[in-house]
């Protein structure tokens, strides 16, 4: 008997609501769930004149990656931020390298930072130790 009241109920509520909602709704209802994104930075390395990165989409899923290059002293003050990426798609295992040419910097010891966003929870990052003499 209660599950009689409860249909009713459900019949009023989706015709008080637009059809757009109703659609979206449904969608959502009946999807099936989305693998979760993962993705890795795995390689951060200086190639002649460039930092070259190279991030693993280690999903099942294309992910589109975002990312920036940080340049930071040892006391870990940020010296610099260069684009790395925006927006580049990466299908599900594969591996993108990325390059960023780097600006002359005075001599001491630098950590380089990259910095991935894949869509996920989390970002991805990598170090490397970076010396200029």
């Amino acid at each position: 008997m209660p599950r009689l009241l409860l249909q009713p109920l459900a019949f009023c509520i989706l015709f008080a609501t637009p059809a757009a909602a109703r659609a979206q709704a449904s969608t959502a209802l009946h999807s099936p769930p989305r693998a979760p994104l993962s993705g890795e930075v795995t390689d951060v390395v200086m190639k002649g004149k460039s930092v070259e990165v190279r991030f693993r989409n280690t999903g099942v899923q294309s992910a589109a990656i975002v990312g920036e290059l940080q340049v930071r002293t040892e006391d870990d003050s940020l010296l610099l931020a260069l684009p790395l990426v925006e927006a580049r798609i990466v299908k599900a295992g594969a591996e993108e390298k990325l390059r960023v040419p780097m600006p002359a910097l005075p001599r001491g010891r630098y950590v380089l930072y990259a910095v991935v966003s894949y869509g996920g929870d989390t970002l991805t990052a990598a170090q490397a130790a970076l010396e200029i003499r």
